[in-house]
């Protein structure tokens, strides 16, 4: 029961941490909130990630009916994502400053008076990869406990980037811009794979799904 939970939980997070990416999102924190004061940057990287969660958590529970809704299948809504997330991760692996870039904010973006909810939680906390993915994990068929452990894994990686981003401009004085290219680069490759999963599960569904009928 443990080795299971344990499994559970691992491939949730690790899942969830490729993709919320809060390493990502630490550089552009520091630059996002430079003029405010430790206490002020705390308190916006805990907002932030308090609509993050508040968002996964209707999507996770609610998206999937909207599938069903519109005639979508899991099967084939789990190949697509594979798709994008793919992308997602070859574009980090072979071109780490393209994916800062897209979830770079526009120039005016540190002169908003709630930077927390945008563009912090949206997009790039709880952008739409990591949507996509927890409706994913949250898909028709969980239980209960499956579904309170991919959101576990969300508030812990998101409780991670809290902490990233309260130590945002210590972390990337240290790592530097080679480093963080570094940990992207492998983090997409992992995405990769994962992704890869994601479409033969999705292809392979549909098709027994087609062959069954």
């Amino acid at each position: 029961m443990l080795t299971e939970f344990l499994a559970s939980f691992g491939a949730a997070f690790l899942t969830l941490f490729i993709v919320i990416d809060p390493i990502l999102v630490t550089p552009i924190f520091a630059s996002l909130a430079k003029d405010e004061t430790p206490r002020a940057r705390l308190r916006i990287a805990f907002s932030a990630a308090l609509y993050s969660i508040g968002i996964l958590v209707v999507f996770g529970f609610g998206g999937n009916a909207m599938l069903h809704q519109l005639g979508v299948s899991l099967d084939a809504f789990r190949a697509a994502m594979g798709i994008i997330l793919f992308i997602m991760g070859f574009r980090m692996f072979f071109d780490p400053d393209s994916e800062t870039q897209a979830k770079t904010p526009g120039p005016k973006a540190s002169q908003r008076d709630n930077i927390a909810f945008f563009p912090l939680a949206i997009p790039m906390l709880a952008g739409p990869g990591a949507i996509a993915t927890t409706m994913l994990l949250m898909g028709p068929g969980t239980s209960i406990e499956e579904k309170g452990i991919v959101l576990a894994a969300a508030v812990i990686v998101l409780a991670i980037g809290v902490l990233m981003m309260a130590f945002a401009s210590r972390i990337g004085d240290a790592l530097g811009r080679t480093g963080m290219n570094a940990i992207t680069r492998i983090l997409g490759m992992l995405l990769m794979a994962l992704a890869t999963q994601y479409v033969f599960d999705g292809v392979r569904g549909g098709v027994i799904n087609v062959v069954a009928a």
